[in-house]
């Protein structure tokens, strides 16, 4: 199985951690913003029980490409409506969050929760961000 199929969770009480290995864009956001959680180095590398379930929320909804998200056992907001936004990032993505439907050349994709579209144009898995545009200093 190739990495941009790759989910893997991580629970922690009624909080399940979901990674996409596949949709990162390498930020460094989590392993900055919770460095007892997040250990790239070590095996597994995300340890949840190392933060509250709010400090895992907060920092998730940090991550900009949607790679981390969360499940709750029981929703925070039953019944609401999530409303869709785009963040320009200078010198690099639009950070998307929310339900949108993306044509890709004929076949339509529903996205959910947060997605980092390419800007630069030099990504290996448009429309998606790959942190291209890291090396090829777009601005």
């Amino acid at each position: 199985m190739d990495k941009k199929h790759i989910v893997k969770t991580y629970p922690h009480g009624d909080l399940t951690i979901v990674w996409k290995p596949g949709l990162c864009s390498h930020s460094g956001v989590c392993f900055k913003t919770l460095p007892e959680v997040y250990r790239p180095k070590e095996i597994p590398w995300i340890r949840p029980e190392m933060a509250t379930e709010e400090a895992l929320r907060e920092q998730i909804s940090r991550c900009p490409s949607g790679a981390l998200t969360y499940r709750q056992a029981v929703p925070e907001t039953a019944g609401e409506q999530e409303s869709v936004s785009v963040q320009v990032v200078p010198g690099g993505p639009l950070i998307v969050r929310g339900a949108i439907s993306l044509d890709l050349g004929g076949q339509t994709r529903t996205l959910e929760g947060r997605n980092t579209l390419c800007r630069c144009g030099a990504s290996s898995r448009k429309p998606f961000c790959d942190g291209t545009h890291k090396t090829i200093a777009f601005d």
